[in-house]
């Protein structure tokens, strides 16, 4: 079987399959205007990038999320920065970490992508699909961890009258969301310096707003009680996380296993929805969804869906 055999364009239907639901017209409307084309894997190829991970498992050391990263963050995003003061488009917001390698996970599998959008397309429809179920009515809309602001334009798509804010600790990112409010991209968008390690306490949230994060308390490790405490405090309408949760994969399967693994080695999030549950025995909270998405990049499945509301 040659490669054009194996190529298949993951439209509505596989992300129907990979979120165990129908989609709004809204979301099937996007996927088909990603049309994002993948390819299954031969058997040969497949090993070569499960022989990738698992080398850097047994081999590598790769920097470890916390609270040290700071400066990495301030450069990566100040790169972003320059492109877009090169450029102001929204290609030069989108974080140079994606598109990496050419293979991505879906339902349950690795499988190769035909361009390098592919991947940052897929967590698109994820955000899509979430936005369009808990964003809409919001009158403020926080992303806490917005790196370059890419995400709060879909906030803006899914929600043209919300004030949005853009919080983030590093300078960079607060720089660059000013930036894309100067060049008439999008309105309605504040800057705020926001640590998520330490939260300010003279941050108060508006009135029945809407909170998300994407990949950014995938950094925080097991030292997000903070942040959470400042949730439940402000007590906004909603929060949505798109992050990976372990409590949601299934050791015995190779591919959960193998992302497991690399969540402990780079110290991302962990037991966040473990401590979410006994929040919600408490009566302090109430989980509106918790499920995995089916999506994710080579080596892990990220994009994790958890949603819930202070009570």
């Amino acid at each position: 079987m040659n490669e054009r055999d194996t190529s298949f364009l993951a439209g509505p239907d596989a992300f129907s399959e990979a979120f165990g639901e129908q989609l709004s017209s809204y979301v099937t409307e996007r996927i088909e205007r990603y049309a994002i084309r993948c390819r299954e894997f031969e058997q040969e190829e497949r090993d070569h990038w499960l022989l990738r991970i698992m080398t850097t498992l047994l081999e590598h050391n790769p920097s470890r999320a916390g609270n040290a990263r700071l400066t990495d963050w301030e450069n990566g995003w100040n790169e972003n920065l320059e492109d877009f003061g090169r450029e102001a488009a929204f290609t030069s917001l989108i974080p140079r970490y994606f598109g990496k390698y050419p293979a991505v996970r879906l339902n349950g599998r690795l499988v190769g992508t035909e361009s390098p959008s592919c991947e940052y397309n897929m967590l698109a429809v994820v955000e899509d699909w979430l936005f369009d179920a808990f964003l809409r009515e919001a009158p403020a809309i926080y992303e806490f961890g917005c790196g370059t602001g890419h995400n709060l334009l879909r906030a803006r798509d899914v929600n043209p009258e919300a004030r949005l804010y853009g919080c983030d600790w590093a300078g960079s990112s607060n720089r660059l969301v000013s930036a894309i409010v100067q060049s008439g991209i999008v309105q309605e968008l504040q800057s705020v310096r926001f640590d998520l390690f330490d939260p300010p306490s003279t941050l108060k949230l508006e009135q029945n707003a809407a909170v998300y994060t994407v990949a950014a308390l995938e950094q925080t490790g097991d030292r997000f009680g903070a942040f959470l405490d400042f949730l439940i405090e402000n007590k906004p309408s909603v929060c949505v996380h798109i992050e990976p949760i372990a409590e949601l994969l299934v050791p015995s399967r190779l591919l959960d296993y193998l992302c497991l693994r690399y969540f402990a080695k780079r110290n991302y999030l962990s037991g966040f929805l473990d401590e979410l549950r006994w929040r919600e025995s408490l009566g302090q909270i109430q989980i509106l969804k918790s499920q995995r998405s089916n999506v994710g990049s080579l080596y892990i499945e990220g994009y994790s869906a958890v949603v819930w509301k202070p009570i």
